[in-house]
């Protein structure tokens, strides 16, 4: 396990599925607080302990309220450019950095506060060769007349943002309720994510594939309790991004061992593996490993969840194909020594 775990630090991969605002951590909702008088915690212990979450319903509520710390460009760019030194320390290549941009304009942040700190901070990812994209989600229990008016204003900034998605809350909120945002995401040559099947049903995963006609499901953890959906996202190769740990410590999955990831990668689907929210729910080298000693997963798995990471991706096929070769180098080795 710890030359893998090792390997799994050193592979090349992507992450296509880690939230800005949970990249938060408890020292940084605290310090930057401070600094913006805005004082959520008496102490690191009580952020720690509040950061102790079950369901998904007690992670949103300290989610949304530790995103009020972020009110100024140095904020987002502090908190953005952590998370990007870490990811690159782990073997990181590219990273698809979804905000939730309502957490912060409800607030009266300005789009242009939020978006010219986490362009300080590409800039800054840059200089250790991560490449980086930006995904904005909107929140399920929003209504889609907000979001589209939102949307509206992205539009001078459009330049910044690769995909759009919707994320938060999915009970009672189907993908359906955002058809028309989609539709005219769609038309602003956005690529389309969608948190589906995570506490949602399955049917909310094909709403996503047949009404949001997404590029990618993000979760997708219930997709079995349909077995012909599952064939069909089998047959259609379809693009998943898990986050095990998270799945897993929100309750929506009852163990790691039982994570159904290996059968999507024996039924043709094109899982990869992300970290969601590592200031609650571990790094992206955290996720790999745990799935890898409680799923036993082989090399081979390993390398093909790193590959799908980057076939998954935004990044241009040139891009894909020089992380692909770069990849395989390391797996053919890796197999050599065995």
């Amino acid at each position: 396990m710890t030359n893998l775990a090792d390997l799994i630090c050193s592979m090349p991969k992507a992450e296509l599925h880690v939230h800005l605002e949970g990249c938060i951590t408890p020292e940084q909702a605290i310090a930057i607080g401070k600094r913006n008088g805005v004082d959520l915690f008496e102490s690191l212990e009580a952020a720690l302990s509040a950061y102790s979450v079950s369901c998904l319903e007690e992670f949103l509520e300290i989610f949304v309220k530790v995103s009020e710390v972020l009110l100024h460009v140095e904020d987002f760019a502090e908190v953005a450019s952590a998370y990007f030194d870490s990811a690159a320390a782990q073997g990181v290549r590219h990273v698809e950095l979804m905000f939730d941009l309502q957490a912060h304009t409800r607030r009266g942040v300005p789009i242009a506060t939020v978006l010219e700190g986490l362009a300080k901070a590409r800039r800054h990812a840059t200089r250790s060769g991560l490449s980086t994209l930006l995904i904005v989600n909107f929140m399920r229990e929003r209504s889609e007349k907000e979001a589209i008016e939102l949307l509206s204003s992205l539009v001078p900034y459009r330049s910044q943002i690769v995909a759009l998605g919707i994320d938060s809350a999915e009970t009672g909120h189907p993908p359906r309720k955002f058809t028309r945002l989609f539709r005219e995401a769609r038309a602003m040559g956005l690529k389309l994510v969608a948190h589906a099947g995570f506490e949602g049903p399955p049917t909310d995963i094909e709403e996503a594939m047949d009404l949001l006609q997404v590029d990618r499901v993000d979760h997708g953890n219930r997709v079995y309790e349909r077995p012909e959906l599952a064939r069909r996202l089998g047959s259609a190769h379809a693009a998943i991004t898990v986050c095990p740990l998270a799945e897993v410590n929100l309750g929506v999955i009852a163990s790691l061992a039982e994570h159904p990831i290996r059968q999507m990668l024996l039924d043709g689907m094109r899982p990869s593996v992300h970290s969601d929210d590592p200031a609650w729910f571990g790094s992206i080298t955290e996720n790999y490993t745990s799935l890898v000693k409680e799923r036993a997963l082989t090399p081979s798995e390993v390398f093909e969840l790193a590959r799908n990471s980057f076939t998954t991706s935004f990044l241009p096929a040139s891009s894909v194909s020089s992380h692909l070769a770069e990849l395989d180098a390391m797996a053919e080795s890796n197999m050599r020594s065995q």
